[in-house]
């Protein structure tokens, strides 16, 4: 039968016996100071996405607030019917405005922002290259392109040599290339000016996702700007859960695609529109982020201080850029152990297993909201537990 798969699905009660299950952690109370209680204890909260630590400002609140006053709790439904808002339209010409693009087009949340838009473009006759390691919403984007039938394509992680030779193979077909700007998961930037020679000289349009770089790379905008590559990426897309500190997601592109996509893009089309208070805090957000865009931010300075301080102490860390330090293991068991050992001592960093990237990691992350104080209580406890989070190497007889 259909659910038997679901009645014998175990791995998460095989986890939860030996007391190492790592997910749904239950939050009481806001993680954007750099604190928060989980399951009824206090963490110093080493796992939020939310790196310029906005969600708890003061003003980003006001701004949601008064918009929960002034036009209630929802859009009331899809945008081209009753739910398009004033508020929308604003955030999308300052969004288009900020990253150099013509126009933007916002989404209920970043991960309908990479499903639709790539369903949408490519289709029939086309060819979508992926990133081996892409986020699973524009590998599902590609999936349903897929359906479409469009041809889809993997290739090797951050390799512009391996993309080429796909391109190389389909000269004559109009091909979409799809990468994220910063990995969410290993922090590490794709080599975007690479990647935008190769889709010039085989005629491909790139999408580039920005969601883990915007708010701390090449001046706020991402791994495009901090390329040198502004310009000659034509399609950006982006989630508004990460610096903008709200729920929602963007494309950024010319104004013809962006009216295509408005017209055309089911998961646009048959969503309700973002809600008011969200679509307000991430406009909030956004400016704070555009004010502050001359300085490098405390996210940056507080993860290379960490990343150093963890590699002094003998621990595999990933080499990696902004907030994200991923520190690897060499076995789901010694992974989760370990994760579970830190948040006894009052640390939550995310579990990543293998199928979502190369290897077990801890993906460590910093934010805005950590002081330097903090940080040495980190490495504190990092020092103090570090004969039990290393893996200790046999001697050769």
């Amino acid at each position: 039968m259909l659910l038997d798969k679901c009645r014998s699905f175990s791995a998460a009660d095989d986890a939860r016996a030996l007391g190492l299950y790592p997910y749904y952690p239950g939050s009481q109370g806001p993680s954007g100071r750099g604190q928060v209680v989980l399951d009824g204890a206090e963490v110093c909260m080493l796992g939020s996405n939310d790196y310029r630590a906005l969600s708890s400002n003061p003003q980003i609140v006001g701004a949601a607030q008064d918009a929960l006053a002034l036009y209630g709790t929802s859009a009331t439904g899809p945008r081209h019917r009753s739910g398009n808002l004033d508020l929308h339209e604003e955030l999308e010409a300052d969004l288009a405005d900020f990253f150099g693009f013509e126009a933007a087009l916002i989404f209920s949340t970043g991960y309908m922002a990479n499903l639709g838009v790539v369903s949408c473009l490519a289709g029939r006759d086309d060819v979508v290259l992926v990133d081996e390691r892409a986020h699973a919403s524009l590998v599902d984007g590609a999936r349903l392109a897929g359906a479409n039938g469009a041809r889809v394509l993997f290739y090797r992680h951050s390799s512009p040599e391996d993309l080429a030779v796909h391109l190389a193979s389909a000269p004559e077909r109009p091909s979409l290339v799809v990468t994220e700007g910063l990995f969410a998961d290993s922090g590490r930037a794709a080599p975007v000016a690479q990647i935008v020679d190769v889709c010039e000289r085989y005629g491909a349009t790139l999408l580039v996702d920005e969601s883990h770089g915007v708010g701390l790379l090449g001046r706020g905008r991402g791994v495009i700007h901090e390329s040198g590559m502004a310009g000659r990426a034509p399609l950006v897309t982006l989630s508004f859960g990460t610096s903008l500190a709200s729920q929602g997601g963007a494309v950024l592109a010319d104004a013809r695609t962006v009216d295509y996509l408005r017209h055309n893009c089911r998961p646009q089309l048959f969503s309700a529109g973002l809600s008011p208070a969200e679509t307000a805090a991430a406009h909030a957000s956004l400016r704070e982020i555009r004010r502050q865009a001359d300085r490098i931010p405390d996210a940056v300075g507080a993860a290379e201080h960490l990343r150093a301080a963890l590699e002094a102490l003998g621990f595999d860390v990933e080499p990696s850029i902004g907030p994200i330090i991923p520190v690897r293991f060499p076995d789901e068991q010694g992974m989760l152990s370990a994760q579970r050992l830190l948040l006894d001592h009052g640390i939550y960093a995310n579990a990543v297993l293998a199928a979502a990237g190369a290897g077990h990691r801890l993906r460590v992350v910093c934010t805005d909201a950590h002081t330097p104080e903090a940080l040495d209580a980190v490495i504190g406890v990092f020092a103090q537990l570090r004969g039990k989070l290393i893996p200790q190497r046999r001697q050769p007889a």
